[in-house]
């Protein structure tokens, strides 16, 4: 019973230290994924609000570093350019289906 969760928490490290991601990283993916899970869309501003997690600085950079390691991508809304709507890539949806089949 406790094998399976285990052997979750290893492949969830082992994803984690691969694409180098520290906590502030996995909880604005989570929070990505979630959004888009749920069929929600998400702006850049939306996660600079979400103080629970870090400084507005902090998601700032945080943020800079998951566009630059490929894992979410920032697009500008049409009708107001200083918009940026912020979605997952295939590699994160990837990291994503990995870790959904470790827990089936």
């Amino acid at each position: 019973m406790l094998k399976k969760y285990f052997d979750y928490l290893a492949i969830l490290d082992d994803s984690n230290q691969q694409l180098n991601l520290n906590a502030i990283d996995v909880l604005l993916l989570n929070y990505v994924a979630k959004a888009e899970y749920e069929n929600r869309k998400l702006n850049v501003m939306d996660l600079l609000l979400q103080r629970h997690i870090a400084s507005q600085a902090a998601i700032h950079g945080r943020l800079k570093k998951l566009v630059g390691s490929g894992l979410i991508e920032l697009k500008e809304n049409k009708s107001d350019g200083r918009v940026k709507g912020v979605t997952l890539t295939k590699l994160a949806r990837k990291r994503y289906e990995i870790l959904s089949k470790a827990i089936a």
